[in-house]
């Protein structure tokens, strides 16, 4: 997977790329951090060049979900498409991330 985050005024996007699994823990670390940093109080991650994504990789939302409640951040997914559609409506992601 590859990742890039941009920030224009109080909104921090997190554009991710490729296949989200197990094998991205580690990179996940690097996202988590930034919203460690003091800036934007909202974050969106856009799922839209993401191809796959499986268990672990929700998991791994789930945990820069819980990051951001902790610094008071509000997140939410968008742009989810094909197979991480599918995955993010059978799962009820959307029950714990706001999903536009």
């Amino acid at each position: 997977m590859e990742f890039n985050i941009d920030t224009n005024g109080n909104q921090r996007q997190m554009n991710l790329k490729g296949r989200l699994t197990f094998s991205d823990h580690e990179l996940f670390r690097e996202i988590t951090g930034s919203l460690k940093e003091p800036g934007p109080s909202a974050c969106q991650i856009n799922l839209s060049g993401l191809e796959f994504i499986d268990s672990a990789g929700l998991g791994l939302l789930l945990l820069v979900s819980e990051t951001a409640k902790e610094k008071n951040i509000s997140i939410s997914l968008s742009g989810a498409r094909d197979q991480v559609s599918k995955m993010l409506e059978i799962t009820k992601f959307s029950e714990v991330i706001p999903i536009h």
